[in-house]
């Protein structure tokens, strides 16, 4: 995740003021929902801390533990530890030692430097023998090999020793990589090696916990942590590509250029640590590359955000003391450029220092702004806390005094929210004084309009990035044919803006039912695309373990209103099931449009009048089931299709949609669909929908038109 710190670095003035605080409050309680559900999925602490097991003297004990229910768990505490003995190399076992994990071994008995190499063994108890584990191995300093009752099972970075009886005589060639380890355990029990080789980095040891739990939801907790990293480095790419684009279409507009470039650098960071999202498609990159991204990156980013301060408040914080920060962030990035790892990443210790003070200065400039009243400063310094208490958790934590894990990425999304929100507000009454003082200037204004193009342009390539992040996190696409035995399916999916609010999924269980799901977020554009984000989170926890439609609906619907009740989040659903035999479909609606079932004798339309999903608490969504001929053909579709209207009162409409299948029914699925589009299209005329358009088509390969 994002992060400030590292283990050597491993995120009117009353009236404006209340209106931004009012925003910033409301985003800010929607993020922590969203943030707080992922941080039980990255450090397995959802259940309470006084039952967490812990490892004691090289043995933990998860006989009262099951895995196959609970979380995944830390697999942190003191384990046994044996400097300068690497069981790989078949050497003579020195002796044994305690050492909390996570920590790094250098100091320990007054003489260890982070150069070295060491195993740590940990024994772990289980309460049964489970079908099959999983272990999530992060990034240690700087190479290691894992093995699980003596075989080996991950290994990152080479470790060689050119002269076997010489203990102090190795070579490393260091990596940075975080292994998922799949094991099945031969008893209730098994044990840990994990060695740890060090020559390059400042710190050795063994920096962060190894994560242990059932495979799966393991799996999902790390893919999900992923996605988490992509989806808020999209964000901030996005965000700060646009005010880039302001700073460069509004000549001086400083605040918008520092702005757009901490974005930039956060995003970079964002790939580039944590869990290293660029190492899957930056192959070529090594060890020193990634570790000189991750700290200039931390360097640049504290001068670049008082820059940003500077820009906004001139008066509240002296340009001497920025320019010195600057100067600083330089030179050490200098060093990172030039000297070795081993020896730059020194440089970090005193860097700490300089983000608290200058962490510190920023926090001291926005509070005299507040009290001056000065335009906005409201809204920044509560955008500000969030990043700085965040900041000084991050370097605690990096300094092994906490283990907690990286908190900077909530901070850091909340206080870029709460300056976009400035800005956005400052920029609009500025655009209107220059309107006003140029009103009579035509030349001007046509100068500005073709300017004004040239960045909606650029914007609309980053909303096209956008929506490959969209389609990619939510495995959407424009127009797809899935095939399941005797079933075909076809999706027509045509988003009003880049990016859309509406999203589907089809699924086959294996006694070969077959469920599809359709969602309509309320709206569309960003907002929507941004709520489907969280449809689609919610509904991969209950798809496969809700028995029907309708209690897939229910418990979607009780989630949602549970969570986001008091943010309004409500959304239109529509869930089918087709039995084994294909003989009976099962369905619920939730604020949807009807469906239509089309066999060889007629054409049906299954309607459920039920509210949108969280609306109300508690709400038990019916599930309805209809008998199935031999031939049949069903069409799903989103509101955006019936409800397009091109006078008041002149509606698509149902009606139209079922005349257009009795004409098109012996019209293969793909091309009624293309068919109804085209229609639709039509019918609007030149203004084209208003809405995003989902159609979704099921139909029996026995009802297909033959050759």
């Amino acid at each position: 995740m994002f992060s400030f710190g590292g283990k050597g670095l491993s995120s009117r003035e009353k009236g404006d003021s209340k209106f931004g605080v009012t925003i910033l409050l409301r985003i800010c309680f929607v993020l922590l929902c969203f943030f707080l559900s992922t941080i039980s999925c990255e450090d397995g602490e959802s259940y309470p801390t006084s039952f967490r097991p812990f490892a004691i003297q090289g043995e933990i004990d998860l006989k009262n533990y099951d895995l196959d229910t609970q979380d995944p768990i830390l697999l942190a505490g003191l384990w046994k530890f044996r400097w300068l003995y690497w069981k790989a190399n078949g050497g003579e076992e020195t002796p044994a030692e305690i050492l909390n994990v996570p920590s790094a071994w250098n100091g320990k008995n007054g003489t260890r430097l982070g150069a070295g190499y060491g195993t740590y063994e940990l024994e772990v108890k289980l309460a049964r023998q489970y079908k099959e584990l999983a272990l999530l191995v992060p990034e240690q300093s700087s190479a290691y090999r894992l093995f699980i009752d003596g075989e080996p099972a991950a290994e990152c970075g080479v470790v060689r020793f050119p002269v076997p009886a010489d203990r102090t005589s190795f070579e490393v060639d260091p990596a940075w990589c975080n292994r998922f380890v799949r094991f099945f355990p031969k008893s209730d029990s098994f044990h840990i090696e994990m060695m740890i080789a060090n020559t390059d980095h400042r710190l050795g040891g063994f920096w962060a916990p190894i994560r242990l739990g059932e495979s799966e939801s393991l799996h999902k907790a790390w893919e999900n942590e992923r996605y988490l990293d992509v989806f808020l480095a999209g964000g901030l790419f996005c965000i700060g590509m646009l005010h880039l684009l302001f700073a460069s279409v509004r000549k001086g507009e400083s605040a918008s250029l520092y702005f757009g470039f901490f974005c930039i650098i956060m995003a970079t960071r964002g790939i580039f640590a944590g869990t290293r999202i660029a190492a899957d498609y930056l192959p070529f990159l090594g060890f020193g590359h990634f570790i000189r991204i991750e700290y200039i990156t931390f360097y640049l980013a504290i001068p670049v955000f008082l820059s940003y301060i500077l820009a906004v408040f001139p008066r509240e914080l002296k340009r001497i003391l920025v320019d010195l920060i600057w100067w600083i962030a330089i030179l050490a990035t200098l060093i990172a450029l030039v000297l070795p790892v081993r020896i730059f990443t020194f440089t970090i210790t005193i860097y700490y220092l300089v983000a608290f003070l200058a962490g510190t200065l920023g926090l001291y400039s926005l509070t005299k702004a507040a009290v001056r009243k000065r335009q906005g400063a409201i809204t920044i310094l509560g955008g500000f806390i969030f990043v700085y208490v965040a900041m000084v958790h991050d370097l605690f934590y990096a300094t092994f005094f906490l283990d907690t894990g990286y908190f900077a990425h909530v901070g850091s999304f909340v206080f870029l929210l709460a300056q976009s929100i400035f800005l956005s507000v400052r920029s609009s009454e500025n655009m209107d004084r220059i309107m006003d003082l140029s009103k009579n200037l035509e030349k001007r204004v046509e100068e500005r309009t073709k300017q004004l193009r040239n960045a909606l342009r650029v914007i609309r390539n980053d909303l096209t990035v956008a929506r490959e992040i969209q389609k990619d996190l939510l495995h959407l696409n424009d127009q797809e044919r899935k095939e399941f035995s005797d079933l075909i399916f076809d999706v027509l999916n045509k988003p009003l803006a880049e990016v859309g609010g509406d999203f589907y999924d089809i699924v086959e269980f294996p006694d070969g039912r077959i469920r599809v799901f359709l969602a309509d977020a309320t709206g569309h554009g960003v907002q929507a695309a941004l709520l489907t984000i969280l449809i689609r989170r919610a509904y991969e926890d209950h798809r496969l373990v809700s028995d029907s439609p309708g209690e897939l609906i229910s418990s979607l619907s009780t989630e949602f209103h549970n969570k986001y009740k008091n943010v309004g989040t409500f959304f239109a659903a529509a869930s089918l099931e087709i039995s084994s035999d294909r003989k009976t479909l099962g369905y619920s609606l939730a604020g949807a449009p009807s469906i239509v079932l089309q066999d060889a004798s007629r054409v049906s339309i299954l309607e459920c009048e039920n509210p949108l999903v969280g609306l109300l608490p508690d709400f038990a969504y019916k599930n309805r089931t209809i008998e199935l001929n031999s031939e049949f053909r069903i069409l799903c579709y989103t509101d955006g299709l019936t409800e397009a209207s091109r006078d008041m009162g002149d509606y698509f409409g149902t009606e139209r949609v079922v005349r257009l299948m009795e004409q098109g029914k012996n019209t293969e699925l793909n091309s009624l669909l293309a068919t109804i589009y085209s229609e639709l299209l039509k019918f609007m005329g030149g203004g084209g929908p208003k809405d995003d358009v989902l159609l979704l088509g099921i139909e029996s390969k026995r009802a297909q038109v033959s050759d």
